[in-house]
Parts: C-alpha cells; structure tokens; sequence
C-alpha cells in the first residue's frame, strides 16, 4: 500500500510502511546527486540503478541530458513511475547483474531502498553492456549486488570510462583493477574517477 507526502513543494507516492529509506533520501543524504555532479561535473548521461521510488533519479534528471535507472522491485517501480515525470528519464523495471536471467528480491518492509537480489525467480536480470548508453555516470545502489551489477557492464565502463558512484564501496576491486581511484564519500557510497 501507498500513500502520497510532501517533500520539496512536491507530491511523491511512497510505501505506507517505509521510514528509513523515506528519512534518508529526504533529510540525511537530500542533496546526493547534486553533491555528486558538483564534484565531477557536468554530466550527459547518468545510469543510476536501484532507482526506488524516484527522489534522486529526479535530480539526477534536473542535472542530466538523459537519465536511465533500473529499480527491480515492483512497488517501487510503481512509485517511480508516478514520481518521475521528467521526459529525458528512462525506466526499466528490472535489475542490473552479470547475466540476462529472472531473480528473486527480498523485500524490506520498512526500509524501500533495502530490497536486495537473493537468487534466481522471475524478476527480469538485464546486463548494462547489453544496452547501447554511453554513461558519463554510473550510481549503483543496488544493496550488495554492485559487484554483479558491474561485471555485467565491463565493456560499457571500459569503452565510456564513466565516473562510478558504488554503495559502501562494494565492488571496488573491480574497478580498482580497471584503473580508478576512490574520491570521495557520500553517506553510505563512494565515487571513483
């Protein structure tokens, strides 16, 4: 079940029982994609996957020519939808791994931007490389499945060298090994140049 709050001078449908992920997108990290292009740059194109119910997609849209997020959990996609009504965004109700396979999502029930990936089901899996964008950012906030999320787009990443934002740096060996340093810290995720 939803219900509509109030945030910025705006309506957003949001999960009735979600406290955590609603505080932090509002209040303790309400400027996240504003802090993270101010520290890059400007930006053309930004994939930010785990998407949620929108708050920082639609920043990211407001700073960006095109936005294209992926968010596998299906209430929060539909909350996505009704929230993001910039036309330079594309959504996909799916999530980022290493392969193109259906999975399975445990859900968090107070906490929207908790939801993680625990094995194989019919939740559509898609790799990044298999799509033809060319990031200029990469923001994976895919709660402990950045390392899958990144293997799967290797060929995007080392053809478009984009600036990478990963959760609790998780991953970072990855990119490490493909050349990129550590910068600085956001709340729970680092970027990397």
């Amino acid at each position: 079940m939803n219900e509509i709050r109030v945030w910025n001078n705006r309506n957003w449908l949001w999960p009735v029982e979600d406290y955590f992920c609603w505080r932090d997108n509002t209040h303790f990290h309400a400027t996240m994609p504003y802090d993270i292009i101010d520290t890059i740059g400007n930006v053309s194109t930004v994939v930010h996957a785990g998407g949620n119910c929108g708050i920082y997609t639609s920043m990211y849209a407001s700073l960006a020519n095109e936005v294209i997020t992926f968010e596998p959990e299906l209430n929060n996609f539909k909350c996505l939808l009704h929230n993001v009504y910039e036309e330079n965004v594309i959504m996909h109700n799916a999530a980022l791994g290493d392969k193109t396979t259906g999975v399975s999502i445990s859900i968090d029930p107070i906490n929207a931007g908790a939801s993680y990936v625990i094995g194989e089901g019919l939740i559509p899996q898609v790799r990044l490389d298999d799509y033809n964008y060319a990031p200029d950012l990469l923001h994976l906030d895919v709660e402990g499945y950045e390392e899958y999320a990144l293997l799967g787009a290797l060929e995007t990443i080392e053809e478009h060298r984009p600036a990478i934002v990963l959760e609790r740096g998780n991953g970072e060996d990855i990119i490490y090994d493909l050349g990129y340093k550590s910068v600085k810290k956001f709340g729970l995720d680092w970027l990397y140049i």
